[in-house]
């Protein structure tokens, strides 16, 4: 057994109504850390039973409570959760490393996300705000903002402490009830993220369960219950195209952040010493498993060689190695078929284009144990390529070359995706022209992967509907109605 895998692996329970629970198929999933291939931990495999009866204690939560009409409640909850959170914070950055393979560092920095977006919810929680307005001398319409109901979120494994929080401290802040699934792969942190929730009186008993289980399975009954009046997703396209098609049988509300073919744009007066290590990590953080990553750079033509070797330079020293470790800069892929996928795409950009560096699984020593890939660069590939426009969900970089400003453009729009792009640039009239033509719903200027829970994010295209954070990620979990009140006028009689 590994020295980097506790001796006791823990079982997780379903939590519904308050209570930790067993599956009704007495069935259990075994999750496998990444860089070792040790068994880390099991959860319940819940069947269509289990996932309806916790949609059904939420719901009987969310009714006779005054959790909707209280948002000092939903506040202190929130808040308490962002400091049991602080307090567990090492534990649980831990737990997310051997969970999902990501860096010791990378999972502090998730975590601490997750606390700033519990505290930013929950003072939005006391600011779920409508309006008014004089419609006719005694005419006044009020706009109420209401919860929506039950809310169902599905989880991704990729970000699945942060990307969950992301979704719950919004909807709970809005005053619903939410049933949470994680994905099979990474059931754990967000396991132990509610074992803190339920330590917490302010919250309802049954106003939040977690079920963990399949998703074809378990997310598919979520989508088709009538009993949910809202899903909000984050994976991939294609399922979320699932998830439209099953929600629309009963109008059900969907949230969507699918997938991402993210560029980054690079012209020739560009700060090459800020641009090149934050480009590296926009697609090697993570082992480039994030829907944001900027798998594409679009170089100026006169640069290209330059930013190419400097790049690989840059992906040639990093570290590649079990999480756990403090020196680690990239660790493993999630699953032996996650590197199946990224291994395919690299065989076919060798075939169609030029391997700058990479493009193999790493072997040898510890690396034998896990799903350790190289960091890659891949040149020379057409427009059209299947590299070039096919989410990857690796640590793999195309590269294309641009002459003029209105090429970057149309090559940075020529995707099905938009999730988010960076403009890297001294000239301010160019970085606001090309973020106003860039369909992405997120443009960084000179930067990237800067993310606040105050803005707002989401993709155009196939990347998504709706938004998440800021005001407008609490709207999508509210319901608008209009008050018409009509008064009388001085002098009528009443």
């Amino acid at each position: 057994m590994s020295t980097f895998v506790t001796q006791k692996v823990p079982t997780y329970y379903n939590f519904a109504d308050g209570e930790w629970t067993e599956s009704t198929s007495n069935e259990l999933i075994e999750s496998y850390n990444p860089a070792t291939g040790d068994l880390f931990s099991y959860s319940q495999k819940s069947n269509v039973r289990d996932v309806t009866a916790a949609i059904e204690s939420v719901r009987h939560a969310f009714q006779p409570s005054d959790w909707a009409v209280n948002p000092k409640r939903r506040y202190e909850a929130l808040l308490a959760l962002a400091e049991n959170m602080t307090k567990n914070l090492e534990r649980l950055s831990r737990i997310l490393t051997i969970d999902q393979g990501k860096t010791i560092r990378e999972s502090r920095g998730e975590l601490a996300g997750c606390i700033d977006t519990l505290k930013y919810f929950a003072g939005a929680a006391r600011s779920v705000f409508g309006r008014s307005m004089q419609l006719e001398p005694a005419n006044f319409g009020v706009i109420i903002k209401e919860p929506i109901g039950v809310v169902g979120i599905i989880s991704p494994w990729n970000w699945p402490a942060l990307l969950m929080v992301r979704e719950l401290a919004p909807a709970l802040a809005a005053g619903n009830g939410v049933i949470v699934k994680p994905a099979s792969l990474t059931p754990s942190i967000s396991a132990e993220i509610f074992k803190l929730i339920a330590e917490i009186p302010h919250f309802p008993k049954g106003i939040v369960s977690l079920i963990t289980g399949p998703g074809r399975e378990i997310g598919a009954a979520m989508a088709a219950s009538e009993k949910i009046d809202m899903i909000s997703f984050t994976g991939d396209t294609a399922t979320g195209k699932s998830i439209m098609e099953t929600g629309a049988k009963n109008i059900k509300k969907i949230a969507l952040e699918l997938g991402g073919k993210s560029p980054n744009i690079v012209f020739e007066d560009a700060n090459l010493d800020k641009a090149i290590p934050i480009i590296g990590r926009s697609i090697f953080i993570s082992a480039g498993q994030i829907c944001m990553a900027g798998s594409r750079v679009i170089i100026e033509e006169s640069i290209k060689d330059t930013v190419v070797q400097r790049l690989r330079e840059y992906a040639e020293q990093l570290k590649v190695d079990n999480g756990l470790l403090e020196t680690s800069d990239m660790g493993p892929l999630v699953s032996q078929s996650q590197l199946d996928i990224v291994q395919g795409y690299c065989d076919l950009g060798r075939q169609e284009g030029t391997i700058v560096t990479g493009g193999e699984r790493l072997t040898g020593g510890s690396h034998d144990l896990g799903y350790y890939f190289q960091p890659t660069i891949i040149d020379g590939l057409a427009s059209d390529s299947r590299v070039m426009q096919e989410e990857i969900f690796g640590p793999v970089l195309a590269v294309q070359t641009f002459s003029s400003e209105e090429e970057a453009l149309h090559l940075a729009n020529d995707s099905d995706f938009g999730l988010s792009a960076g403009v890297w640039t001294s000239n301010l009239n160019r970085a606001m022209r090309l973020s106003k033509g860039i369909e992405a719903g997120t443009v960084w200027i000179n930067t990237y992967n800067k993310n606040f829970p105050e803005a707002e994010f989401g993709g155009y295209k196939q990347s998504g509907l709706g938004r998440t954070r800021g005001v407008d990620g609490l709207m999508e979990y509210c319901e608008t109605k209009h008050v018409h009140i009509e008064v009388e006028e001085l002098g009528e009689e009443v």
